[in-house]
């Protein structure tokens, strides 16, 4: 048994005691196995391959819910740009870790931006994503980056959808049509990417505006993929945020 404690992210301290079985460092893990590459495979299973330490990953993952064990580590279907695992706890807890690919875009902005967007839909606009319970973008103990959030339950819609009664087709649609309504009610004065303040203090950012007063959130460099892919990420341009999307292209 050993003690962890310390910084989990940068919003969130948690000091519990954890052990972790140690898990075998299988090679799938790290490496994309959901299919192959027609051309340059090598390079295409690089940027889609990550190391990290699975160990200390279900360690943090224990903590962050007050867990005393992680005592399965499970690896869900690749994405294209992150490596998503089941952690289950030794209380029958699980939760979703997720780590991003060297493809997923631009180091820290990428996952910091993806966890206030998370955190702004789930506390401002209602609308009831999955909880992260812990996040690191920078350097830590599991050697990359990660998002531990919840598990959301349920089943695929498509497994469902064709024995489900009309109504029930009706009021699940209602319901996202509602989901895109408040979606359509939020809007920014500039161009870019969401973030919590407090991760951009060395980096140029404008508040909320628009009907959002809200000072834990701000607008900073864009994180999309139109300005990562096609040899873009070497490129040095104006990102964001900017009041018109003319400005992104000056330096």
């Amino acid at each position: 048994m050993s003690q962890r404690g310390g910084m989990l992210s940068f919003h969130q301290m948690i000091c519990t005691w954890t052990y972790v079985a140690e898990f075998t460092q299988d090679p799938n893990f790290f490496y994309y196995t959901r299919g192959r590459f027609v051309r340059d495979e090598a390079s295409e299973i690089a940027r889609r391959s990550i190391c990290f330490n699975v160990d200390e990953l279900a360690s943090v993952g224990a903590s962050a819910v007050g867990s005393t064990a992680c005592v399965k580590f499970e690896k869900y279907p690749d994405g294209m740009y992150n490596k998503a695992f089941l952690l289950t706890m030794d209380n029958g807890v699980q939760v979703v870790a997720k780590l991003p690919n060297p493809n997923a875009g631009h180091p820290h902005f990428t996952t910091a931006s993806e966890v206030a967007t998370m955190e702004f839909m789930r506390t401002v606009c209602n609308i009831p994503v999955p909880k992260v319970y812990a996040w690191s973008s920078q350097n830590n103990s599991v050697g990359a980056e990660y998002i531990i959030m919840e598990k959301v339950s349920g089943v695929p819609l498509a497994s469902v959808w064709s024995s489900m009664r009309l109504d029930d087709r009706f009021s699940l649609t209602k319901t996202i049509a509602q989901y895109q309504e408040a979606w359509m009610k939020v809007s920014f004065g500039h161009f870019g990417s969401l973030y919590f303040a407090e991760d951009l203090v060395r980096v140029r950012h404008v508040p909320l505006h628009d009907g959002f007063s809200n000072k834990k959130f701000a607008i900073g460099p864009s994180t999309g993929r139109e300005w990562f892919d096609a040899g873009r990420a070497t490129v040095e341009f104006n990102r964001g945020p900017c009041q018109h999307w003319r400005n992104t292209w000056l330096p």
